[in-house]
């Protein structure tokens, strides 16, 4: 079974998964660039199990690939399964153009998304590319709302529990004890530790953290928030201005580094306005934590039970925000419970589990078109 599957750059999540997924048949993937203006990685085993290519091409700002050469490509080589990483960009736009008119079928793979109150043309531009597929391969319930919202059929949606996560229990165990008391006092956090990681930009909402943070008052919290970008001034200037203490900013790290600060976390929180799907929720299930996390995390929806493992507040809501991680970090036994049960629910969202449900689909959906 020869698959294709089309998708915008080689991030290391991706990669492990068409690692796995290669085992299975002869995949193909075609990348739109090698990075993006706000994303760069160390990549590991790039086309190990899989054979690639990176397509000629240019981009229009952070992530608008444009590659002509998409047109050659698909009429050069022909394969038994296509599947769309997504259906934004121009590239994934030219590409869905000529499966239509070559009358060939193809799935979707989405990892989300939020309706949006669109203009005429833009509703009408999204219904038509994301409606054009003939089965749809969704990350979860709020991608599946998102899906539908512009005319996928829920009879031909097939969820999958989308994951970024391949450890080795060796990664996954905890700190010596030793260990992670020098490290705090190294770093010079107190005994309890909200963490929070991602771009420093807008969009995730970290201001808001940090005036959340600041409301709950807390002599022995720290807040560490891990990620590097054009924000970093703006809350160093917000911790300034307000007397915000204990408030530890590190800048971006590569993933064998950051998981030593993942594991001196006691809560991890998600203040994002907007994040179709938020692959670090993943990681703080895997690594058995409580999590608060705004609305507007697709994972959300599927990966905190509220009250559970978890709470969900509403996107810029200070004081909701300060009110939930208050709550867990003054309450260590709620704090076990709620991560004894992110870990039950974190072994539903593993990688073998991710590349099963994939395999399924395709298996299934190549018999058909062989009948």
């Amino acid at each position: 079974m020869k698959v294709l599957f089309l998708t915008n750059i080689p991030s290391p999540y991706r990669i492990d998964f068409f690692n796995e997924l290669g085992r299975y048949c002869d995949l193909t993937v075609w990348f739109e660039a090698k990075n993006e203006a706000n994303r760069e990685w160390k990549v590991e085993g790039l086309g190990d199990r899989f054979s690639y290519a990176f397509l000629p091409g240019f981009t229009i700002g952070l992530d608008r690939h444009v590659n002509w050469s998409i047109l050659h490509a698909l009429s050069r080589e022909p394969f038994d399964v296509y599947i769309m990483g997504c259906y934004s960009s121009p590239t994934e736009m030219l590409a869905i153009g000529w499966l239509k008119r070559k009358k060939k079928k193809f799935i979707l793979n989405s990892d989300g998304g939020f309706p949006a109150t669109d203009r005429w043309l833009l509703r009408k531009l999204k219904t038509s590319l994301i409606s054009s597929a003939n089965l749809w391969l969704s990350s979860g319930s709020n991608c599946t709302r998102y899906l539908m919202e512009y005319g996928a059929k829920r009879e031909q949606i097939v969820e999958y529990p989308l994951s970024s996560v391949k450890l080795e229990e060796r990664e996954l165990a905890a700190l010596p004890e030793e260990e992670r008391a020098a490290l705090k006092q190294e770093i010079g956090l107190k005994e309890t530790v909200i963490l929070a990681i991602g771009q420093f930009i807008p969009r995730k909402g970290f201001d808001i953290l940090l005036d959340a943070f600041g409301k709950m008052n807390r002599d022995g919290v720290s807040l560490l928030l891990i990620g590097g970008g054009p924000e970093r001034v703006v809350y160093e200037e917000k911790i300034r201005d307000q007397g915000i203490p204990n408030v530890i900013i590190k800048d971006f790290m590569h993933k064998q580094e950051l998981f030593r600060y993942w594991k001196l976390a006691d809560v991890f929180v998600m203040p994002t306005r907007y994040d179709i799907w938020g692959l670090v929720l993943n990681e703080a299930l895997t690594l058995g934590l409580p999590i608060v996390s705004t609305t507007m995390a697709g994972a959300a929806h599927d990966l905190i039970e509220e009250g559970g493992n978890g709470f969900l507040v509403p996107p810029d809501n200070v004081q909701e925000l300060a009110d939930r991680c208050t709550r867990l970090t003054d309450d260590a036994a709620l704090r076990r419970a709620y991560g004894e049960r992110s870990l039950q629910i974190a072994k539903r969202y593993r990688m073998e589990r991710m590349v099963e449900k994939h395999i399924e689909v395709l298996n299934e959906w190549y018999k058909e078109g062989q009948g």
